[in-house]
């Protein structure tokens, strides 16, 4: 019986030994955390948006390396005075963008994040 009780213990250990594994939708509201627009925001862009052809020079704003930064900030698709009402964020948080399928959260909180700390070319 003891070893029963031991056994159920180990299982709810690891069971909630996960609960940071799961994943949060963004938080608008939560404190901007550091993001490099090169490091961070192109691959994303590289992954959902230039490959499929559409945003690698089709549609606007461009999103290839050489160009998706100056596209963003001179399309008007950032707003660093209100983040949440950037276009950027908003087709990424709604799900319209990218049409393949919604953004991981950790992706779009990468995003609002980046804008939150006024849209820096870092």
């Amino acid at each position: 019986m003891k070893s029963r009780k031991i056994y159920l213990i180990w299982i709810l250990a690891l069971a909630t030994g996960c609960y940071y594994d799961v994943i949060k939708p963004a938080d608008p509201n939560a404190p901007p955390q550091s993001v490099s627009f090169s490091g961070d925001l192109q691959p994303i862009f590289d992954a959902n948006c230039t490959s499929s052809g559409c945003h690698g020079g089709a549609h606007e704003p461009t999103l290839t390396a050489d160009k998706s930064y100056n596209s963003l900030m001179s399309g008007g698709f950032v707003n660093v005075l209100i983040p949440t009402e950037s276009i950027l964020y908003q087709e990424v948080n709604s799900g319209s963008m990218p049409p393949t399928g919604k953004l991981a959260p950790v992706q779009i909180q990468q995003i609002l994040d980046w804008i939150k700390n006024g849209a820096p070319n870092n």
